[in-house]
């Protein structure tokens, strides 16, 4: 009779456990950036492009699907995997920014990221100066 309330005991505690493990999780897909801000700093006018990956995680509960995104500016292009992300994984965005089709000087670009999760939007910010190479 005591094993079988030691049992029963141990088993509520490890339920309670396993229960609240899950409710720490975002409910659906959620997607978690290591970050979301990029600084490219200063970079020649005359370079052609600069590339970015945004690493993020689905901290979720279901598959993640990036439905789509949308730039700021022509200067600016996206790429990204098409395929779900379970619950688990990984994933990045990746961010080009072509420096010489924008004149120089400070530039801060916003990228939004639509997919499945609960807050359907994500902006990435992508920013830095292209300066003149001094003759």
């Amino acid at each position: 009779m005591k094993r079988l309330l030691l049992v029963l005991l141990l088993s509520t505690f490890n339920f309670q456990l396993s229960t609240s493990a899950v409710q720490d999780k975002p409910q659906g897909a959620h997607m978690a950036f290591e970050s979301i801000e990029h600084d490219f700093g200063d970079i020649p006018h005359k370079s052609p492009k600069v590339v970015h990956r945004f690493a993020f995680t689905n901290d979720g509960t279901a598959p993640l699907v990036i439905t789509k995104a949308v730039t700021s500016c022509s200067c600016v292009k996206v790429d990204y995997g098409k395929r779900p992300i379970p619950p688990g994984g990984r994933g990045e965005i990746v961010v080009t920014y072509e420096v010489n089709k924008k004149e120089s000087g400070v530039f801060y670009k916003v990228i939004e990221i639509y997919s499945n999760a609960p807050e359907k939007r994500n902006n990435l910010i992508v920013k830095g100066r292209a300066i003149e190479e001094k003759k």
